[in-house]
C-alpha cells in the first residue's frame, strides 16, 4: 500500500475506539434520526383527515405503487393490473412483502413506519467511516447532520414509503466498505462492497447511474494509484461482476433468480480468489476481459449520459407525431438555484459553505475520498435536473461539514476550546434542518374524505375495471380500489393527451368514446407489450416493442407506422354518436377529483397541442381563489380579485372585466346568470368550498367542469356512482 494512503496515527484522536463505543454512537444517532421522524406523527395524531381505519396513510404517491405490488403478492389483488406484472423486477416490493409478512402489525402501519426505521440506517456507515480513520466523534457528528439533513428528511419522513428508503445508505454503507478496502487492502471488504451495490440495485431500480458512477470511480481511483499491486485486479474482477447489469440478462419474472444468481457468482469468485493465487498477469488479462464484457452489457451512455438528456428535455417530444413532455410538468425534475440546493443539501447556505470546505480538508488530508465525489456530483446535478438529485449529496456533506468543525478544534490551544467549537458547530448546523422537520407539516397524498370516495368505488368495481384519471392519482386508485388506470406515476407518456382530451372536450359523447377505445385498445396492447418484453415471439408485439410503445393513443393513432392516420380526423370522428366502438369487455370509471383544479391548467397543457407540428394551443384561463370578505354586492378574493356579484364585472389591477356567465353552485343547486354575451370570461362561486374560479367560455364548456363542478351529465352516457364535495366518479352505461 502507498505510504501516502496509510492512516497516520499522528492525525487521529487519541481517544480509544473500542466496538462498545462504535455500537453506543451508531444507537445514539439512529436514535435521533427515529425520534426526529416522529415529530411528523406527534404533530398529526389528531388530524382524522390523515388517517383511514385508525392508520396513517401513505405521504408519498409513488409509494402506493409498491404497496400494491405487495398487495398483490400477500392476497392476489391486482392480478388483472397490466402494469403489475413485473413485481418481481421490484426488490424493494418483495422486502416490503417479507417484512410484512413478519411483522404482527397490519400491512398499512408497516409500510407507514418502514421509511422511518430503514432509513435511519445512514447511521451506521457514517459513524464507521469516522471510526475507520481513528476518530469516532467525527463520524458521530457527520451521522447527526446526516441522518436530519434536509433533503433526506424530504425523500424518508414518516409514510414516504418509497425507494428513497433504501437510496443513500445502501451506497454509503458501500463506500465505507470500499474506503476500507483500500486503506486496509482487505479483499473481505471488496467483498462485502459488491454484496451491498447487488442488493442496492435489486431494493432500487434507478440505482445504475450511482452504481457505475460509485464504482467506476473507485476502479480509476485503484488503477492511477494502485495500478502495480496484485490486490487491484482480484478487487476489479469482483467489482465489474457487482456491476454487472444481472437484471437485463434475464426476464423480469425470472430476476429474482438473476439477483441470486449474480451472488453466487460473487460468493464463488470470492472463495477462489481467498484461497488460490493466481499470476498478476493472469488477473490484468481477465479484468480487462470483464471491464470490455462490462462495456458491452452496461449501457453506460444510456444510463447516464441517458439520464442526464431525459432530465434537461423541455418542450414537446417529437417521435413520430409531437406530444407534450411531462418532465417540466414535474416540480421535482426542474432546475433549481443555489440556494435551494444549499439547503436541501445542508440546511443552510453556511452550513453548506463549511461542509465543500470540510469535504475539500478531507480530500486533501485522505485523497481516497476521492472516490466519493460521484455522490456529491449527483447532488450537484439538482441545479440543472431537479431537486431530486440533492439526497445523494446529503452524506457526502454532512461528512464534509463535521469535518470541518473536527480540523478546527485541533487548531484550538485550551482543552475546553476543542471541545467546545465542535459542540457548538453542530448545533448552528443541526438547528435549521432540526427546524425545518418542524415546519415540514407535509400531508398524506389523500384525504380522509378523499379515500373514502375511491373505498365506494372499490365496493362496485372488480378487478379488472379501470379508472381514468390524471397521473397523479394512478398509484392511489390501483390501491385504494383495486382497479387499474391508463396513466400513473410511471407511466405518463403519450396517453396523458387521452386522459387530458377526455377533461378538455365540451362533447361528452367525445368522452364516452375516447373512453371507450382507449381502454379497449389499452388492454391487448399491454398483454402483447408484455409478451414481446418476456421474450415471446407475437408479431404484433415485437412492432411494438421496437417502435417503443408504451400507450393506448400510438396504436390508435398508429404512430410512427408507414399507415399513421391524421390525429385531428380521429379525433373529430369520435365525437360521433354513430362512431364505431369496441365491445366493452370492462367497467370503465372516470375520477374527477376536486384537487385537480389546482392543476387544471397543467392537464390541459398536454390536450391542446396540435400534434402535428407540436404547438401548444392552450390559451385558458383559470384563476382559483377564496373570498376573504364581502362588502355588499363586492366580494374580495385572496389574490386581490374583487367580484362585483350585482354587476356582473370582476376587477383586476383597477380593470373592470365584464362576465360572460356568473354561476352558483350549492350542493345540486346550480343557478346561472347571463351579463354579457359578448364577454369571454365565466365565474363560478362554488359555496361548498368557499370558492371562486374565473375561467374562458371554452373552458367553462369542458367536462371536468360541466361533470364535475356543475354535475351537468349525459344520463344516456354516464353514471354517477359516486359524488361528493372531494369528486364525482362516472361509470360509462351501456
Amino acid at each position: 500500500m502507498s505510504k501516502k494512503n496509510r492512516v497516520k496515527p499522528a492525525v487521529m484522536d487519541h481517544q480509544k475506539t473500542s466496538a462498545k463505543m462504535i455500537i453506543g454512537l451508531i444507537f445514539l444517532a439512529y436514535a435521533f434520526g427515529v425520534l426526529m421522524r416522529f415529530i411528523w406523527i406527534y404533530q398529526f395524531s389528531g388530524e382524522p383527515s390523515f388517517i383511514w381505519n385508525n392508520e396513517f396513510m401513505l405521504t408519498t404517491n409513488d409509494g402506493y405503487y409498491f404497496a400494491s405490488g405487495v398487495q398483490n403478492i400477500l392476497d392476489g389483488s391486482h392480478a388483472n393490473n397490466p402494469r403489475l406484472w413485473d413485481i418481481w423486477h421490484q426488490g424493494t416490493i418483495l422486502v416490503s412483502a417479507f417484512f410484512a409478512w413478519l411483522s404482527p402489525f397490519s400491512l398499512e402501519t408497516t409500510l407507514f413506519y418502514m421509511p422511518i426505521f430503514l432509513s435511519s440506517l445512514i447511521a451506521i456507515p457514517l459513524v464507521l467511516i469516522g471510526s475507520l480513520y481513528g476518530r469516532p466523534t467525527w463520524g458521530f457528528m457527520s451521522a447527526l447532520l446526516g441522518v436530519i439533513a434536509w433533503s433526506y428528511y424530504n425523500r424518508t419522513m414518516a409514510g414516504y414509503y418509497d425507494t428513497d428508503m433504501f437510496a443513500i445508505w445502501l451506497p454509503l454503507l458501500a463506500l465505507y466498505f470500499l474506503l476500507r478496502s483500500i486503506e486496509r487492502s482487505s479483499w473481505n471488504m471488496v467483498f462485502y462492497a459488491s454484496i451491498v451495490l447487488v442488493f442496492y440495485a435489486f431494493v432500487y431500480t434507478s440505482s445504475k447511474g450511482v452504481i457505475y458512477a460509485l464504482g467506476l470511480t473507485y476502479l480509476a481511483y485503484k488503477l492511477w494509484f494502485h495500478r502495480k499491486e496484485h490486490f487491484t485486479y482480484k478487487a476489479m474482477i469482483l467489482l465489474i461482476v457487482a456491476l454487472l447489469p444481472f437484471g437485463n440478462l434475464t426476464t423480469s419474472y425470472t430476476y429474482p433468480y438473476g439477483f441470486l444468481v449474480q451472488l453466487a457468482i460473487l460468493t464463488i469468485i470470492y472463495v477462489i480468489f481467498s484461497y488460490k493465487v493466481f499470476s498478476q498477469r493472469s488477473l490484468i488479462i481477465v479484468s480487462v476481459f470483464m471491464f470490455v464484457l462490462f462495456l458491452y452489457f452496461g449501457n453506460i451512455y444510456g444510463v447516464i449520459i441517458g439520464k442526464i438528456l431525459g432530465y434537461t428535455a423541455k418542450g414537446t417530444v417529437s417521435e413520430g407525431l409531437h406530444f407534450f413532455g411531462v418532465v417540466q410538468t414535474v416540480q421535482e425534475a426542474s432546475p433549481i438555484d443555489f440556494i435551494t440546493m444549499a439547503n436541501r443539501i445542508s440546511g443552510s447556505i453556511y452550513g453548506f459553505v463549511v461542509a465543500i470546505a470540510g469535504f475539500g480538508l478531507l480530500m486533501r488530508r485522505y485523497r481516497v475520498f476521492w472516490i466519493a465525489l460521484p455522490l456529491l456530483g449527483i447532488g450537484m446535478f439538482s441545479l440543472i435536473g431537479g431537486l431530486r438529485f440533492t439526497v445523494y449529496a446529503t452524506p457526502i456533506a454532512a461528512l464534509g461539514a463535521a469535518y470541518f468543525l473536527v480540523w478546527l478544534s485541533e487548531y484550538m490551544s485550551h482543552k475546553w476550546s476543542k471541545y467546545a467549537v465542535p459542540v457548538f458547530g453542530m448545533i448552528v448546523l443541526l438547528l435549521p434542518n432540526i427546524l425545518h422537520i418542524y415546519e415540514y407539516q407535509m400531508p398524506t397524498v389523500f384525504s380522509k374524505q378523499e379515500v373514502a370516495d375511491l373505498d365506494k368505488l372499490r365496493s362496485i368495481s372488480k378487478d379488472g375495471d379501470i379508472t381514468l384519471a390524471w397521473w397523479d392519482y394512478g398509484y392511489p386508485i390501483w390501491y385504494y380500489t383495486g382497479t387499474s388506470t391508463l396513466i400513473d406515476g410511471g407511466k405518463h407518456h403519450h396517453d396523458n393527451f387521452v386522459i387530458s382530451k377526455i377533461m378538455l372536450s365540451p362533447s361528452q359523447q367525445f368522452v364516452y368514446n375516447m373512453a371507450v377505445l382507449a381502454t379497449e385498445e389499452y388492454f391487448p396492447f399491454a398483454s402483447k407489450l408484455k409478451d414481446a418484453h418476456l421474450g415471446k415471439d407475437t408479431k404484433e408485439g415485437r412492432l411494438y416493442q421496437q417502435l417503443g410503445y408504451m400507450d393506448s393513443i400510438d396504436v390508435i393513432f398508429k404512430n410512427r407506422q408507414k399507415e399513421q392516420l391524421n390525429p385531428e380526423d380521429v379525433l373529430t370522428a369520435l365525437e360521433d354518436e354513430v362512431y364505431p366502438l369496441p365491445s366493452k369487455s370492462r367497467d370503465i370509471y372516470i375520477y374527477m377529483p376536486s384537487r385537480m383544479m389546482q392543476i387544471f391548467p397543467t392537464i390541459a397543457s398536454f390536450g391542446d397541442i396540435d400534434l402535428a407540428t407540436g404547438k401548444n394551443l392552450s390559451n385558458m384561463q383559470w384563476v382559483v381563489a377564496n373570498s376573504i370578505k364581502q362588502e355588499g354586492s363586492l366580494v374580495y378574493l385572496t389574490n386581490g380579485i374583487i367580484i362585483d356579484v350585482q354587476n356582473g364585472i370582476f376587477i383586476f389591477n383597477n380593470q373592470q372585466y365584464p362576465m360572460h356567465y356568473f354561476v352558483e353552485k350549492d350542493g345540486n343547486s346550480v343557478k346561472k346568470r347571463l351579463f354579457n354575451s359578448d364577454s369571454n370570461y365565466v365565474v363560478i362561486h362554488n359555496k361548498i368550498y368557499g370558492s371562486f374560479i374565473i375561467m374562458d367560455t371554452d373552458t367553462f364548456d369542458t367536462a371536468y367542469v360541466q361533470m364535475f363542478l356543475l354535475g351537468q351529465y349525459d344520463h344516456n352516457l354516464f353514471e354517477l356512482v359516486v359524488s361528493s364535495p372531494y369528486s364525482k366518479i362516472y361509470r360509462l352505461k351501456r
